[in-house]
């Protein structure tokens, strides 16, 4: 919302987000065609009170943002690579702009330095924009998500499964698919909260 306040700011942030990944896969065709290398980005969205403005000395001056939210949207750039997805948002993005985005939900996690855990969302499109295949893989992997909260990891695993045959480059459906095979090795705790937890910024 600044330096112009932007009452809509989440959701022109999520539409920015998906337009600009739509253009670089375009770009990205195009450069594969001449023989150059394969360009993919990252990008975490989250929601919430931050400093902005001109910050420094009389030196120097950079107009930035500064923040726990600043922080956290950083950190869910980085969460991406868990879940080998691109455009990651907060639970505080989605709701409010939830009538506006598709939205995969991915887990609920912990990043490096937070101590509580949040909801976060692979952002697909804009509303009812998510078809064909993928729009099958999501309400499938959905089912899967929910299996794994039920801790019914051999349906899960099936599920993922499932997904991944559909949409083999599919990130998120990989990294639940192996993380139910593991739970199938090594079960979690009777206490788990389900809650991931990553070891790594990113």
């Amino acid at each position: 919302g600044a330096p112009i306040d932007q009452p809509a700011h989440a959701r022109q942030a999520c539409y920015a987000s998906i337009d600009m990944n739509k253009a670089l896969e375009r770009l990205r065709d195009l450069w594969v065609n001449r023989g150059l290398p394969s360009v993919s980005v990252r990008m975490g969205i989250n929601t919430g009170r931050m400093v902005v403005g001109n910050m420094g000395s009389s030196q120097r001056v950079n107009y930035t943002i500064m923040g726990d939210a600043v922080n956290l949207a950083a950190r869910l750039e980085g969460a991406n690579k868990a879940f080998g997805s691109d455009l990651m948002i907060s639970e505080a993005t989605y709701v409010q702009c939830a009538d506006d985005i598709d939205v995969r939900e991915l887990d609920v996690i912990r990043v490096v330095g937070k101590a509580e855990p949040i909801r976060v969302f692979q952002l697909l499109d804009r509303k009812n924009q998510t078809s064909g295949i993928l729009a099958d893989v999501v309400d499938r992997y959905h089912k899967g998500l929910s299996l794994i909260r039920d801790r019914n990891f051999v349906e899960a695993e099936a599920a993922f499964r499932a997904c991944v045959e559909m949409m083999p480059n599919d990130g998120p459906s990989q990294t639940h698919l192996a993380r139910c095979q593991q739970f199938l090795i090594n079960p979690p705790p009777s206490d788990w909260d389900g809650v991931l937890e990553l070891k790594e910024k990113g």
